[in-house]
């Protein structure tokens, strides 16, 4: 074999392995990544009410890369996400009202804001799926008999705190 055979084959063979690599490893699945980003956008602007964090423009830099992952559950929809995004703003609103310190009751919230277990508008900041309009969050455990055990996950993590722009409100 000459040596410009064997290298038109070794660079065809590298090619070809090029190909397969990097198609397998640049596509994306990742659905709602819009949606994503409108919930912890609205996070991030409502946990400075929560005094949760204070650089609100580091944490929507942070979930404007971390939310090309997608949601962990399939969308909803625009109209459950404007309504997610609307009582993640609406706790927001309701934490500044409230005493400094204080963690703003739910039932002084104006307007509303619907749940069945959390009791502060820092809570539905920290979690939204606790929030009725958010509950979609939670996902699913439906199909399927086998496993069993662990924790199913809300949006994107717990709550941080401090300056660090990479902490979860």
């Amino acid at each position: 074999m000459s040596v410009l055979s064997v290298s038109c084959c070794s660079l065809l063979s590298a090619l070809c392995a090029f190909t397969l690599v990097s198609a397998a490893g640049c596509g994306t699945d990742a659905k709602g990544v819009d949606d994503c980003r409108d919930i912890e956008e609205a996070r991030c602007q409502a946990a400075k009410s929560c005094a949760l964090l204070s650089d609100v423009d580091g944490c929507k830099r942070f979930y404007r890369d971390q939310c090309l992952h997608g949601l962990a559950v399939s969308s909803p929809g625009s109209n459950q996400v404007k309504a997610c995004v609307a009582a993640i703003q609406n706790a927001g609103t309701c934490a500044s009202q409230a005493e400094v310190g204080a963690e703003a009751p739910l039932d002084q919230c104006n307007p509303p804001i619907s749940t069945s277990s959390a009791t502060t508008a820092c809570e539905i900041v920290k979690e939204p799926e606790l929030a009725t309009e958010c509950a979609f969050l939670v996902p699913s455990s439906a199909g399927g008999s086998g496993g069993g055990g662990g924790s199913s996950g809300g949006s994107s993590g717990a709550a941080g705190s401090d300056d660090s722009a990479g902490s979860s409100p």
